[in-house]
């Protein structure tokens, strides 16, 4: 069964993710890479994209982006991440596992968001009672 973890996530957060750089100015946060002058790369997530914090808003590894993005979409922030970063740092997973830790509030919440199909694999999946 296909479900689109993070559609759904999103849609329970009532955020947006956005992965289009014309889109750049919706998004309350920013996440991008920037190099150094010798050629290191940094993860960047960001309120101030023009004026980012050193300690609070630079990474040095990728792994810390997927939690910050997701800290931020927590929040009710929208987040713009381009595709190839969003598929570097996994953040498939991410909305898998917060789905998964999530689904009884998820479910309760919206159960508009799932057809019968949808509804009947999830409650076998997650072991849930009807």
């Amino acid at each position: 069964m296909d479900i689109n973890f993070k559609k759904i996530v999103l849609d329970y957060l009532d955020t947006e993710m956005y992965h289009d750089i014309n889109d750049w100015d919706k998004a309350d946060v920013k996440a991008y890479t920037e190099s150094t002058a010798d050629g290191y790369e940094l993860f960047i997530v960001t309120f101030n994209d023009q004026h980012p914090s050193i300690n609070e808003d630079v990474h040095y590894y990728d792994s810390d982006v997927a939690d910050r993005v997701m800290e931020n979409l927590e929040q009710g922030y929208s987040v713009y991440i381009d595709e190839y970063l969003y598929d570097d740092v996994y953040l498939d997973d991410q909305f898998e596992e917060y789905f998964t830790s999530n689904v009884e509030s998820i479910i309760s919440d919206d159960p508009e968001l799932f057809n019968d199909e949808q509804m009947e694999f999830i409650r076998e999946e997650y072991g849930l009672s009807t």
